[in-house]
């Protein structure tokens, strides 16, 4: 009996330290998901390019025939209020009596697609920055139109023009899966970074 409730205490203990990882995690499935089922696309998660910058993480990368979607996923819950041009972003949550500030998406993605227009500059004209938030968060009247909730992505996506044929969809696929083969040393590099960043290196 003892075991047991130690073992539930340890689970209940690692759910409650990872939240924000878990919640991410599974936000982010349901997103490309749903961006693979109406785009019939193909849609990689979880990618790790490196640029002149540093290795950027990139939450979801979907080659459609609308262009190639560089997708930053976000699962904050709340009103989100800022504009193009904002650093930051604010997030009014708890009936306004709790507020705290985000990136600018945008401006994180920013960096995501140029990476990417590095690493393949034949395609540098078909990437399309969208920032998608959860279905729990209501957006400002100044957010940017390419800023979305995951029910919105089916309109947004049908109002996008075609730009790629199939063969440039299977070329540019390609291009994309080829950054798996050197997956572990980026992601390794940006753990690094990341630490780097929160000591203020």
């Amino acid at each position: 009996m003892i075991t047991f409730i130690v073992i539930l205490g340890a689970i209940v203990f690692c759910m409650w330290f990872f939240q924000n990882q878990i919640v991410g995690h599974i936000g982010e499935k349901h997103t490309a998901n749903r961006i693979r089922a109406i785009s019939k696309g193909t849609v990689f998660r979880d990618v790790y390019v490196e640029g002149s910058h540093g290795v950027q993480q990139i939450d979801i990368i979907a080659v459609t025939e609308k262009g190639i979607l560089v997708v930053e996923k976000k699962t904050y819950i709340g009103l989100i209020v800022g504009n193009a041009y904002d650093k930051q972003w604010t997030v009014i949550a708890g009936w306004g009596k709790k507020k705290y500030s985000m990136k600018n998406p945008h401006h994180q993605n920013y960096g995501h697609i140029m990476a990417l227009r590095e690493k393949f500059p034949a395609l540098k004209d078909k990437f399309i920055d969208l920032v998608i938030f959860g279905n729990k968060a209501k957006l400002g009247d100044r957010i940017p139109e390419d800023t979305i909730c995951d029910r919105d992505f089916k309109k947004f996506y049908r109002n996008l023009p075609t730009r790629m044929n199939t063969q440039e969809i299977e070329c540019a696929a390609r291009n994309i899966a080829s950054l798996n083969s050197d997956r572990a040393r980026l992601k390794a590099m940006h753990k690094q970074k990341i630490r780097g960043m929160r000591k203020g290196l």
